[in-house]
């Protein structure tokens, strides 16, 4: 397949992913095929699934065969490829149904899914499904860490922390090994060094 027709195969595959119309084998080759990314590229993919998110699903259950116009889609598809605005974005959406979990690099039992990167301000905010079982080793902080406590349970520093429940550890400091036994969701922002 031609560099060309890969590209547009991928953006297909894309826009499809974001409707959610992709079948099991259709998604795995779709997620394998931007594994490689860059961070622009995923943003693009990330601007398909906020443009569609305002399509209520009900329309497509009920309209199998609606499609839209020619001149609707080259609209559509105007605004995607117009150049980047270097204005500020206020606001950014990430909604479940449409975004994708990774395994955690180093550590099996959990899965990630980035809910922000703040180059900036140098932070990024993760959201976490930890196995039940899992241990986290020993690592050294070279930012600030917080960790908001969704569900379940999770083992830091000798104290249990359950639902609602929030821990600070301080920039330049060494945790111990964390784990749980039961599973948990957490909110966790960190610095990008430390990811």
């Amino acid at each position: 397949m031609s560099s060309n027709n890969k590209h547009t195969h991928t953006e297909e595959a894309a826009i499809l992913n974001s409707l959610g119309l992709l079948d099991d084998d259709e998604l795995s080759q779709f997620k394998k095929d931007i594994e490689d990314f860059t961070d622009e590229e995923r943003n693009i993919i990330s601007e398909y699934n906020n443009l569609v998110s305002f399509i209520p699903a009900q329309l497509t259950i009920t309209h199998q065969n609606l499609f839209p116009s020619i001149r609707v889609k080259e609209k559509l598809f105007e605004k995607i490829n117009s150049p980047r605005q270097t204005e500020k974005i206020d606001f950014n959406f990430i909604f479940d149904q449409s975004s994708e979990w990774k395994q955690h690099p180093e550590v099996e039992g959990i899965k990630v899914k980035e809910l922000s990167n703040n180059k900036e301000k140098g932070y990024i905010m993760l959201l976490l499904q930890v196995a039940a079982g899992t241990h986290y080793p020993s690592h050294h902080h070279s930012g600030a860490e917080e960790c908001y406590v969704i569900s379940g349970d999770l083992h830091v520093e000798g104290k249990i922390l359950g639902p609602g429940d929030f821990h600070h550890a301080e920039s330049g400091t060494d945790h111990h090994p964390i784990y749980t036994e039961n599973g948990c969701s957490v909110i966790l922002v960190v610095d990008p060094h430390d990811y």
